[in-house]
């Protein structure tokens, strides 16, 4: 029997077939509203979810995504989902990890393979899918507390949302913590275990990979680019090592910033051709 005889006999029911999905870690940096304007406006990280329109979990939050399409890769479908989402070209978009717990969704065995954009979502104009009722940004926020449990927290003005995850005694996944979802309130499925591995890979790659260019202007002051550094990581850095840190990777302009109550201050911008 040769391959093409095997093929045209082989039964394709032979094995139970999982649905897959893409679900979008969408992280953004906002300017907080300052009275003082002498003083700088902090940036925040924040990440987009929708609540959903429909069952299972109907009017709970989640991460922007659907199932994959027969004729589509998963990287094309995580794309199409992130335009229909956000309307945005985004320029990172990478993939984060696949998420298999056969008990993950309620309706069936479904995989999920999530990945993180990173997007300017001042300039987005957002809009709801068509299994959603709503989408908005969200401030984020990880850190451990004194139990060495991971507390994830999500808010806005209307909502506030939290889970508590735990390091599993295995090991790590990817050179960082493998973690176990405890509880959560208010997050469909598995959602806040991949939002809590997006951040912390986040994280961790912004030290190495210079995308936080992903998440800034075009031109931008050295401080602009160290508060979004910090607005990830969630510390503060000292300003000498960050300049050290990000002196390769960018370049100076002629421009300088208006005055607006601060001194005039020194305009950068991503070397285009990185060493």
């Amino acid at each position: 029997m040769n391959e093409q005889e095997y093929l045209s006999q082989y039964d394709s029911n032979k094995y139970v077939k999982p649905s897959v999905t893409v679900d979008i870690n969408i992280f953004s940096i906002f300017e907080e509203t300052c009275t003082n304007y002498r003083k700088l406006p902090e940036k925040k990280l924040k990440i987009l979810l929708i609540r959903r329109g429909s069952h299972p979990y109907q009017g709970m939050h989640a991460l922007p995504g659907g199932f994959v399409k027969p004729n589509e890769t998963l990287e094309a479908a995580a794309f199409r989902e992130l335009q229909e989402e956000t309307g945005a070209d985004c320029e990172y978009l990478q993939q984060l990890r696949t998420f298999s717990d056969p008990n993950r969704d309620p309706r069936y065995w479904v995989i999920t393979c999530a990945y993180t954009a990173l997007v300017n979502g001042t300039s987005l104009k957002i809009s709801a899918g068509s299994d959603a009722v709503d989408v908005k940004w969200f401030n984020i926020d990880l850190s451990k507390d004194n139990n060495n449990q991971w507390i994830l927290s999500l808010n806005n003005n209307d909502s506030l949302l939290k889970a508590i995850m735990v390091e599993k005694s295995r090991g790590k996944v990817d050179d960082l913590p493998n973690l176990e979802l405890v509880e959560t309130n208010n997050l469909a499925f598995d959602h806040a275990l991949i939002i809590g591995c997006a951040l912390l890979k986040l994280r961790e790659n912004i030290k190495y990979e210079p995308i936080i260019f992903n998440m800034l202007p075009d031109k931008f002051t050295l401080t602009e680019a160290q508060q979004v550094y910090e607005a990830i990581l969630g510390e503060k850095v000292y300003a000498q090592v960050f300049r050290r840190k990000i002196a390769g990777f960018v370049e100076e302009t002629l421009e300088y910033t208006e005055t607006g109550g601060h001194r005039p201050a020194k305009l950068y911008r991503k070397k285009q051709t990185l060493n």
